[in-house]
C-alpha cells in the first residue's frame, strides 16, 4: 500500500472553515437556483404564454433529472477524479444557467432546466465526497454541519435575489446563477492547485470490469441505510414544500408577503443551527443524533398540522429547520463514512434519493390535499418522518461514532 500525501495545512493544523470556503460556496448554488424557481414561475407563464399545468414541467425537468443523475455522477468521480468531475460540473452548470437566461421559448428553457439538473449532479455530491476524502473522521461532523448550513442558505438567498432582480428581468436571476457558478468553479480550481495533495489519489483498478466489481462490493448495507433514510426523511421535510403557500392561504387567508416570511423561516432555522449541530454530533453517537433529529422533525411537522394560528405554524416551521439541520448533518456524515473507498457514489446516492423524492412527492401529497385537506397532508408527512426510524434501527451500521483518524492508503 502506498501512503497518500496530505497537505500539511489540512493534516497538521486545525482546519479553518475559511480554507474550505469554496466547498461551502459551491454547496449553496444548487439550492440558490432551485429557490428562485417559485419566484420566476408566475412571470414565465406570461413570458411563454402557457398555463400553470404546462409550465409545471420545469419542476421535474430540474429536480427529477438532478436526482436521477446523482445515481451515476458519484460513480464517475470514484472511477476518475474528484477534481476533474467538480471543475467540469461547475463549468457546464454555468453554461446551462446561461441557456435558461437566454431561452427564447419554453422548450429551450425546459432544455436548460434538464441540463441544470444533469450538471448540478456533478457538483454538490462530489464536493461532499471530497470533504470525506480530505478530512479525518473526527473533524467531519462540524465541517458537514457548516457545509449543510451553507447549502440551506441557498434556499434563503435564492428567493430573495430572484424577487429583487425580477423587478428588472427574470433573466438576470439565471445570469446570477451562472456568475456564482463561475466564482465557485474558479475558487475551487485555485483550491485544488494549493491543497490538492490533501485529496488522496483515486486507486486505479486493472480494468473497468474490476472497477465495477469493487464498486458493487462497496455498496453495503450502510449505503442502503443512508439512501432509504434520505428518501423517507425528505419526503417528510421538503416533500410538502410546494404546498406551503396554498396551505397558508386556505387555512388563514394570509397575504403573499406574510407567506414569504413564514416560508423563509425553515432556511433561517437551518442556518442558525448548522454549527451547533456539528458540535453536538462530535460528542454523541450518530445513531442517537439521527434518532433525536427524526423525532424532532416529526413533532415539528405534527405541530404544523394541528396549529390553531399561523404564527404557531410559523414557529413550528422554524423548529423544523433546526431539527432538519441536525438530522441531515447526521445523515450526511453517515453517507461519507458508509463506503470509504467509494465516497462519491455513496454521497451521490444519498443526495440523489433526497431530490428524487422531492420531484415525486406531488404524486402522493396532491391527491391527499384535495381529498382530506392540508392538515392531513402534514400528518402524513409527520408519519413518514417517524417511519424513517425503522431503517435507522434495522440497517444499523457497524460503526456510527466518528472514529480516530486513519492514514490514507492507496490500495
Amino acid at each position: 500500500m502506498v501512503r497518500a500525501e496530505r497537505s500539511p495545512v489540512i493534516e497538521r493544523q486545525p482546519v479553518s472553515q475559511w480554507i474550505l470556503a469554496p466547498f461551502h460556496l459551491g454547496s449553496l448554488i444548487g439550492p440558490y437556483n432551485g429557490g428562485g424557481f417559485p419566484i420566476v414561475f408566475p412571470i414565465l407563464q406570461g413570458v411563454f404564454h402557457v398555463d400553470r399545468g404546462i409550465l409545471s414541467i420545469i419542476v421535474p425537468a430540474y429536480f427529477v433529472t438532478f436526482g436521477l443523475c446523482q445515481f451515476f455522477s458519484g460513480t464517475i468521480s470514484d472511477l476518475t477524479s474528484r477534481r476533474g468531475t467538480i471543475l467540469v460540473g461547475f463549468a457546464t452548470f454555468r453554461l446551462a444557467a446561461l441557456l435558461c437566461a437566454l431561452a427564447p421559448n419554453l422548450p429551450i428553457f425546459v432544455l436548460g432546466c434538464i441540463l441544470l439538473g444533469i450538471t448540478n449532479a456533478f457538483t454538490t455530491p462530489i464536493l461532499l465526497a471530497t470533504l470525506g476524502d480530505t478530512l479525518p473522521p473526527q473533524r467531519l461532523p462540524r465541517t458537514v454541519a457548516v457545509f449543510s448550513a451553507a447549502n440551506q442558505s441557498g434556499h434563503l438567498l435564492g428567493p430573495l435575489v430572484a424577487g429583487f432582480l425580477a423587478g428588472w428581468s427574470w433573466r438576470l436571476f439565471f445570469v446570477s446563477v451562472a456568475l456564482l457558478s463561475w466564482i465557485a468553479g474558479g475558487w475551487l480550481f485555485v483550491w485544488f492547485r494549493r491543497f490538492g495533495k490533501a485529496v488522496p489519489d483515486r486507486p486505479r483498478a486493472v480494468s473497468l470490469r474490476a472497477s465495477l466489481r469493487e464498486l458493487a462490493q462497496a455498496l453495503n448495507r450502510s449505503v442502503a441505510q443512508v439512501v432509504v433514510l434520505a428518501f423517507l426523511t425528505n419526503a417528510a421535510v421538503m416533500g410538502t414544500a410546494y404546498l406551503l403557500g396554498q396551505t397558508l392561504r386556505d387555512l388563514w387567508q394570509l397575504d403573499y408577503a406574510t407567506i414569504g416570511i413564514i416560508v423563509s423561516l425553515y432556511g433561517l432555522g437551518a442556518i442558525l443551527f448548522g454549527p451547533p449541530a456539528g458540535y453536538l454530533l462530535e460528542r454523541v453517537d450518530l445513531q442517537a443524533g439521527s434518532t433525536i433529529g427524526l423525532l424532532a422533525v416529526s413533532l415539528s411537522i405534527a405541530t404544523m398540522a394541528l396549529a390553531p394560528h399561523p404564527w404557531v405554524f410559523a414557529a413550528a416551521y422554524l423548529a423544523l429547520g433546526l431539527a432538519a439541520m441536525l438530522t441531515w448533518t447526521a445523515f450526511s456524515t453517515l453517507a461519507v463514512q458508509a463506503a470509504p473507498t467509494h465516497r462519491g457514489t455513496a454521497s451521490a446516492y444519498f443526495l440523489g434519493a433526497r431530490f428524487l423524492v422531492q420531484g415525486l412527492a406531488p404524486a402522493l401529497y396532491t391527491p391527499t390535499y384535495g381529498t382530506l385537506g392540508p392538515r392531513a397532508v402534514f400528518l402524513l408527512s409527520a408519519a413518514l418522518a417517524l417511519s424513517a426510524l425503522a431503517p435507522l434501527r434495522i440497517l444499523r451500521p457497524q460503526q456510527t461514532r466518528t472514529s480516530p483518524p486513519a492514514p490514507a492508503t492507496d490500495d
